[in-house]
């Protein structure tokens, strides 16, 4: 079965209908079946680059529009955007992070003593998360419009570098384009005379990394490899982490479900010794995002909101990165479209999430260093 989000409360799965598998007799066959419209692209020639009425964030996009739209931001913005190589994927394909700096109008203050901090954004790890790509691209559109404009994140760069990789796992996004809409795991081939590839990224990383369960397959969606880090894109992400001085905070961009996370991920029994800021910090950002669009987000430990995960980003993030406020972010909806979320709520959810970006860098910035 494919398992879209499995929660305290419910379980969305998904059935192809295409599907070759045996039949299986369902409880539920009567209820509603949702069809899903093909994904329409846009004409790369038709873009309005205006960051209030840009078409690019109208629709999803395959890899090579990404591309040539982050490469326009960062001809266009010199003084504020730069590229940076942070090493390669499994098959080869160029992983990018943008750098989003303005240090010449950083703005005096009571904290002005304090070193500049720093923010990672992270896109989709899993390949069939597109809100989370979206979403991330949104932002970085916001970091570099005028301030003056709606949603205009322009103003954060005067106290911090904003880093954002907007596709976490480019061989799997772009599978999800080509062949498998919804393909979860990188498109790693482990193992000359493995049948399936692939890693869950998201369970890759190096902070109480063990494999989901005894009998785990490396055909199943939550395959967490044979060791830690053996993912080269979470092992690259990492690595590039480790260089940034004074990173305060990040955010694993997600979809689906409207919550905002703190860890841990790999156990209820533990709780962070920064959970009360972390939660405080989050449930602020959550009521954030509700005061855009009336949309509720919920805030709380990722272990008891989705379930417990061993080897997630955040919780490494948290422990071995040193970043206090950590979080995974599910982007909307809560299951009536799930992964298949129309491209016209695209921008909407931009909206929201750098509402929710801007409370926390205000919240982080009051607080003792």
């Amino acid at each position: 079965l494919d398992i879209w989000q499995t929660t305290p409360t419910h379980v969305d799965i998904y059935f192809p209908s295409n599907s070759t598998r045996s039949p299986i007799k369902l409880p539920f066959e009567d209820f509603p079946v949702f069809d899903f419209e093909p994904v329409q692209t846009v004409n790369p020639t038709t873009w309005n680059m205006s960051f209030s009425t840009s078409t690019f964030h109208s629709s999803y996009h395959p890899l090579p529009e990404i591309e040539g739209f982050i490469s326009d931001l960062a001809n266009e913005y010199p003084d504020l955007v730069k590229l940076v190589s942070i090493g390669r994927t499994a098959e080869q394909r160029e992983m990018t992070a943008l750098k989003f700096s303005n240090r010449k109008k950083t703005v005096p203050s009571e904290t002005s003593l304090r070193p500049r901090g720093a923010v990672v954004i992270m896109g989709a790890q899993h390949a069939r998360e597109w809100i989370a790509v979206s979403a991330s691209l949104y932002l970085a559109h916001s970091l570099v419009a005028d301030p003056s404009e709606h949603y205009s994140l322009n103003g954060l760069l005067h106290n911090y570098d904003v880093y954002i990789i907007p596709v976490a796992n480019p061989d799997g996004y772009q599978y999800t384009w080509t062949s498998d809409r919804f393909w979860y795991k990188t498109r790693q081939r482990l193992s000359p005379g493995d049948k399936c590839v692939g890693i869950d990224m998201n369970r890759s990383w190096g902070y109480k990394w063990k494999p989901t369960n005894g009998n785990e397959r490396v055909c199943d969606h939550w395959y967490a490899g044979s060791r830690p880090f053996q993912s080269p894109e979470a092992n690259n992400i990492a690595n590039f982490v480790w260089t940034l001085p004074h990173l305060k905070a990040f955010l694993d961009l997600r979809s689906y479900g409207q919550m905002i996370s703190t860890p841990y991920s790999f156990s209820c029994k533990r709780t962070p010794k920064d959970a009360e800021d972390q939660l405080e910090a989050a449930s602020g950002a959550a009521a954030a995002i509700s005061r855009v669009h009336a949309v509720p987000y919920t805030a709380g430990r990722l272990c008891s909101q989705l379930y417990t995960a061993p080897g997630n980003a955040i919780d490494w993030m948290y422990q071995r990165g040193g970043v206090k406020y950590s979080y995974a972010v599910h982007l909307r909806d809560t299951g009536t479209y799930g992964l298949s979320l129309p491209p016209e709520w695209i921008r909407p959810v931009g909206e929201e999430t750098s509402k929710m970006i801007e409370y926390l860098a205000n919240f982080i910035i009051t607080k003792p260093a």
